[in-house]
């Protein structure tokens, strides 16, 4: 199953201890094959980081939140508002690429 997970923060990654920083990529890396999108998101005006995105695979939604639960940050407490959805990718057809 796909899910969609969201964390609400400010966070700015150079401004935290590079050890945390650090542990938070390499998390991402590790579990590559589940987490298989992330990002920080910023207002399309330009700004602040207010939060990040992930997209996982994974057999659960239990599954599915231990590894939100698990990332440095999580466990430092650094998001506390983060949220787990479900997310049933649209069927968006590839373009035809055949000339007339």
């Amino acid at each position: 199953m796909r899910f969609a997970a969201m964390f609400f923060d400010t966070l700015t990654p150079a401004d935290l201890d590079p050890d945390l920083t650090r542990a938070h990529f390499d998390y991402l890396a590790r579990h590559r094959d589940r987490i298989t999108l992330a990002g920080g998101l910023r207002p399309p005006a330009g700004g602040a980081f207010c939060g990040s995105l992930w997209v996982i695979e994974a057999d659960t939604a239990a599954e599915a939140a231990r590894l939100m639960d698990e990332d440095p940050y999580c466990l430092a407490g650094l998001r506390p508002d983060r949220r787990l959805y479900h997310w049933n990718a649209a069927p968006i057809p590839a373009p035809d690429t055949r000339t007339p």
